[in-house]
């Protein structure tokens, strides 16, 4: 680098500063030193960069898969998330360290390769862990989390507008005649528990006095939702819709009225949420509350880059949209 300094008739702090393309280098002597580093064939000791820097390079995910409904890593939410988290990790020259097993103690990672072998950490979900993520985003470890706004958040969120999206939905088969709209997904979770006050908010505004009879936890796992829904359907017969806290949950609901002997979408509508590649593929396609995944993996990186920077960072939503297919639409 003194060498390519000398070369350039600058010092080497400046060719630091442009090869790694900061503000404090004008474009011109950063195009020109760039040149000249082509043309010498200079190349960054990226090792020896880490090390003067403190950094490793790398950058955990950590999937909340979660536990209780026995949900898997190859859920095409989680799929579609990690694609748009490489992409843009690979975009900034880092590598990725994944932690998929489920966590029923977030703080055990402190002591794990997680924490040592990384710049920072991106967790896709809270799961009931709130309490305890905020504990690690006051550590030193730079932190991002996907997920709901909670009360005294510590942690830096990204995640999706909920509320919007369950009202969306339930405004939506409410205007299609349905009166006994089932809600099918754990309160318990925070991002679900916001879905369900968009549903309530909907029912009231159309003079519709929420039925508890009608939420039940059904699990994300598809094959768990098929028998959740058996015993659901054994006490409430009566409801003529459905809205999914995931498109995998609303395709293995539908695929089970179907056993039943119950047509979707004309004995009862049903709507996913997050428009994962495969809603449009189901037999009927599927209505579904889409929340623009890749567009989320890449703000959760840009979000936990900014923070290990040390620049002020703010939490970011990503807006729900309604996209309607067939399985809410009666013919």
């Amino acid at each position: 680098m003194q060498e390519l300094a000398d070369i350039a008739g600058v010092t080497r702090g400046t060719v630091s500063r442009a090869l790694a393309d900061s503000p404090r280098v004008n474009k011109k002597t950063k195009a020109r030193i760039r040149k000249l580093a082509d043309k010498h064939n200079y190349q960054v000791n990226q090792q020896a960069r880490n090390f003067r820097l403190r950094r490793t390079g790398v950058i955990s995910v950590v999937f909340m898969l979660d536990i209780k409904s026995e949900q898997h890593m190859s859920d095409p939410f989680f799929l579609e998330m990690l694609g748009g988290i490489a992409d843009c990790l690979a975009e900034h020259d880092l590598d990725l360290f994944l932690a998929h097993a489920p966590v029923a103690d977030v703080l055990e990672l402190q002591h794990s390769r997680v924490f040592q072998n990384s710049d920072g950490i991106i967790f896709v979900g809270q799961g009931t862990q709130h309490d305890k993520l905020n504990i690690i985003a006051k550590s030193d470890k730079p932190v991002v989390v996907w997920g709901a706004p909670m009360p005294d958040q510590a942690y830096i969120r990204v995640g999706g507008d909920n509320i919007g999206g369950g009202y969306l939905a339930t405004k939506h088969l409410l205007a299609n005649g349905r009166k006994n709209i089932a809600f099918f997904g754990d309160t318990d979770l925070p991002e679900v528990a916001l879905r369900f006050a968009g549903y309530q908010k909907a029912l009231k505004e159309q003079g519709v006095n929420p039925d508890a009879s009608l939420q039940a936890d059904i699990p994300f796992d598809m094959e768990q939702a098929s028998e959740s829904l058996r015993r659901f359907h054994r006490e409430n017969s009566n409801f003529d819709a459905a809205l999914c806290n995931s498109d995998v949950m609303a395709l293995g609901v539908v695929a089970t009225l179907n056993e039943l002997g119950l047509r979707v979408p004309d004995d009862v509508a049903v709507v996913g949420y997050d428009d994962i590649g495969l809603a449009r593929y189901g037999n009927p396609s599927l209505t579904t509350i889409r929340q623009n995944i890749r567009q989320a993996g890449r703000a959760l990186v840009e979000s936990l880059l900014a923070i290990i920077n040390g620049e002020e960072v703010a939490d970011t939503t990503i807006s729900s949209e309604l996209v309607v297919r067939q399985s809410s639409i009666s013919r």
